[in-house]
């Protein structure tokens, strides 16, 4: 069995978030179960690898322009990868630059295209990335062409694009899409794609009708949904995060759903054509005995080095990294009776908060006006020396998410021996167990309503506190199974082979 394995990011040469995780770490899983598998991604300006060397590229016709798709190969601990390099879309910096751009457009040619994704302008966020993403889409038809592989796996919307031309050119090889974040959906309207490439497929009598949004009134298309519809097999990024996909938004009691697009995943889910497989995570250490002591050991050190500054540097100590945006941080800054949840927190006795967080300008300001209290350390940058020390050294870490598809920073503060607390949601409610439960590696809220959320989610810190004062025991079983909890990209590769690539492969 052969998969081309597409994603827009790959550690270790280019990553901005989980996607970048997941494309260096499961095709090595994948592999190790027997998968022929190949990782295909685009060549950045910021891609870091030393070692590719260069192969026999081709020309491609893009805009009435003649674009040169250059390939560059390498391997990541045996699989191979395959970087797609073109300098138009994907290494110029054109905010610098007086290179001239293949055509005419008001909105593009504007930001650096060297970078992984495209801060576009906030009225039309996709479409720089839109643009780019359809050329590399296109390119990979070729490189499809030529490794002929049974299987063509893709990573969120920006490959949609791939999914609707595989289908256009009916190409046999079954297609798999994964969704790591079901709130990016690439939706543009329809004036905006006039005379692009990309206006074929919305006026395909085959794909035309799978690439609309689902929001008539929008008049937009839908780069996901046009993978979702287009793709053989669908999955999320934790069996739960698949559920909630399925559902409606729910705004009174922060309930993100399928945002727009539950009625098509609702859909796939009836078809037995979406999937729900827990990520895995890269442990550093063994789950044993020894191995928790030094943990232990390294946790003292690295609270005690965080602690210093605070008035009481012997006070129970929360953590928080993360970016600084809705999805992340806006349970934090809810006011509940006048002031912030986070300002509740900080006024329980004894309790001291660090913090490492870059984002929205709003939360940045809603930071910055905490500095100052004697018991909050605020770090407004991304500083990962120090997000690495409040992963370790936190007592319990702070992760109250609106909506977590899996979730990364959860498994390794528990590898950290920090129970994490989190929001009752997406992969959260996958990989961490109620302190309540005898198995019990974290402590959890939600709620009916707004108000009950918010104050459930300021009642379990108080019993995180309280647990951590009156039952040293209790919270150090809490800690030694949280310790011990593995989540393992092996058990996740042999879901993606029995659930996605074997039925497929059976399926004519």
């Amino acid at each position: 069995m052969k998969v081309l394995y597409v994603a827009a990011e790959c550690k270790p040469f280019a990553k901005a978030g989980g996607v970048g995780d997941v494309t260096g770490e499961l095709p090595q899983a994948l592999k190790a179960l027997g998968v022929d598998i190949e990782i295909v991604t685009p060549w950045y300006g910021v891609t870091s690898c030393r070692d590719a060397a260069q192969t026999d590229g081709w020309d491609l016709r893009w805009h009435d322009t003649i674009e040169r798709v250059g390939v560059l190969t390498t391997a990541l601990n045996g699989v191979p990868v395959t970087f797609l390099k073109n300098a138009t879309y994907f290494e110029t910096d054109y905010s610098k630059s007086d290179s001239r751009p293949p055509f005419s457009s008001p909105h593009l040619f504007k930001k650096n295209y060297g970078t992984i994704y495209v801060d576009s302008e906030p009225t039309l966020p996709y479409i720089d990335d839109a643009a780019r993403f359809a050329f590399f889409s296109e390119a990979c038809l070729e490189l499809i062409e030529r490794r002929r592989p049974d299987v063509v796996h893709v990573n969120d919307w920006v490959l949609g694009y791939l999914l609707g031309r595989m289908t256009m050119r009916r190409m046999p090889q079954k297609k798999v899409l994964t969704i790591h974040n079901v709130g990016y959906q690439g939706n543009l309207g329809r004036d905006l794609i006039a005379a692009w490439p990309m206006e074929a497929m919305a006026v395909d009598p085959l794909v035309g009708p799978l690439f609309a949004d689902p929001r008539p009134s929008w008049d937009s298309v839908n780069a996901l949904r046009l993978g979702m519809e287009t793709a053989d097999a669908v999955n999320t990024v934790s069996p739960t995060y698949k559920t909630e996909m399925t559902q409606p938004e729910q705004p009174l009691r922060y309930f993100e759903g399928g945002k727009g697009l539950e009625a098509v995943a609702a859909r796939l889910d009836r078809e037995s054509r979406l999937h729900g497989i827990l990520n895995g995570f890269e442990y550093k250490t063994v789950a044993d005995d020894a191995s928790f002591a030094a943990t232990l050991e390294d946790k003292a050190a690295a609270k005690a080095a965080l602690s210093r500054s605070f008035q009481s540097p012997n006070g129970f100590l929360f953590g928080f990294v993360g970016r600084a945006v809705e999805q992340k941080f806006k349970l934090l800054t809810e006011l509940l009776d006048g002031k912030s949840v986070l300002e509740h927190i900080l006024d329980i006795p004894r309790v001291n908060v660090a913090i490492v967080a870059t984002g929205q300008r709003e939360y940045e300001q809603f930071l910055a006006r905490l500095r100052g209290r004697p018991n909050v350390d605020v770090t407004i940058e991304f500083n990962r020396a120090k997000a690495q020390q409040i992963s370790l050294g936190s007592d319990v870490f702070l992760m109250p998410s609106l909506f977590e598809p899996c979730g990364i920073t959860q498994m390794e503060s528990l590898s950290h021996a920090t129970p994490p607390l989190v929001r009752w949601t997406g992969g959260l409610v996958d990989t961490v167990v109620p302190h309540t439960d005898q198995s019990g590696t974290g402590f959890g809220f939600d709620g009916a309503n707004r108000r009950g959320i918010l104050e459930n989610l300021v009642t379990v810190a108080k019993e995180a506190v309280r647990l951590y004062s009156d039952d040293v025991i209790r919270f150090r079983q809490l800690q030694r199974r949280g310790f011990a909890a593995r989540f393992l990209w092996n058990a996740s590769a042999g879901l993606y082979v029995r659930r996605l690539y074997e039925p497929l492969m059976g399926r004519t």
